[in-house]
């Protein structure tokens, strides 16, 4: 059998991705849930910008009163692209659109502006949105914030009944430490799914030895997980927590047939040695 690469991507990369869905995604046979309400949260003044950039923001705002979707996704699109503070009270209108489609770009718009105000706003999208397409789109938007509702909103989002949205609140995790989240990214690593067990592991890792306490579920996982990602990960993220108990368990990982699982085992205890 062929083993397949390992591909742990930041949510950035996964930001991406999620946009470019939503520049190609057909119109047809899409549902439009309600979204909740967008908290009346306070929105940063606007850097002054040229009165060229004001006409063109204004012209997207217009076209997000369209009645046709398309426009009005590819009005966020644009606003999007400008990376511009002056465009956040046209997106957070977009918040409201009852396309998942228009939703979801928007939440990617904001994310990249991460703005620590608009944190909260993007957060409620993860926890009350009935679409697990606009929750995913928040979830990777959320790993752009480090701020304590994104951390909060993403740990809950771990347990959503969605397995992409848990798979997205994993990656966006993974973009920094977290100490809040450990005990449940723990937890994550016996989902159901092995996207999200991969990137928990992921996770995990990047908290370095503050995550040493989930040493004995990452052992089970490299040991006795059927998916090579999940172990790879697993061991990556050994190495990363630098605990020597685990040595044993990488050393039989070395010896692995799947070249990658090798690689990362003997990476993961060399580390340790270093240490």
């Amino acid at each position: 059998m062929r083993h397949r690469l390992p591909a742990i991507a930041n949510a950035h990369v996964f930001s991406l991705l999620i946009a470019a869905l939503l520049l190609r995604a057909s119109v047809a046979g899409e549902a439009s849930p309600q979204s909740p309400a967008t908290p009346q949260t306070p929105t940063p003044p606007a850097q002054a910008v040229t009165a060229d950039r004001q006409a063109e923001i204004a012209r997207y705002a217009a076209a997000l009163q369209s009645g046709d979707e398309e426009e009005r996704r590819v009005a966020v699109h644009r606003l999007s692209v400008m990376r511009d503070a002056a465009t956040i009270p046209a997106l957070r209108t977009a918040l409201n659109d009852k396309a998942e489609r228009v939703r979801a770009a928007a939440l990617i718009a904001l994310g990249h502006l991460a703005e620590p105000t608009l944190a909260p706003v993007v957060a409620t999208y993860l926890l009350q949105d009935k679409s697990p397409f606009v929750r995913k789109a928040a979830a990777y938007a959320l790993g752009h914030f480090a701020d304590a509702a994104a951390s909060a909103a993403l740990v809950t989002g771990l347990r959503d009944k969605d397995m992409e949205v848990r798979g997205a609140a994993a990656v966006a995790l993974s973009n920094r430490p977290d100490a809040a989240a450990i005990a449940p990214l723990i937890q994550s690593l016996s989902d159901k799914s092995a996207f999200v067990r991969a990137h928990a592991a992921a996770a995990l890792g990047v908290n370095g030895r503050a995550a040493a306490q989930a040493v004995p579920d990452l052992v089970r996982v490299l040991t006795k997980d059927e998916d090579h990602e999940a172990r790879r990960q697993a061991a990556t993220a050994l190495g990363r927590i630098g605990e020597p108990s685990a040595l044993t368990a990488l050393q039989g990982a070395a010896r692995s047939s799947d070249p990658y699982l090798s690689q990362a085992a003997r990476e993961a205890i060399s580390a340790i040695r270093r240490d």
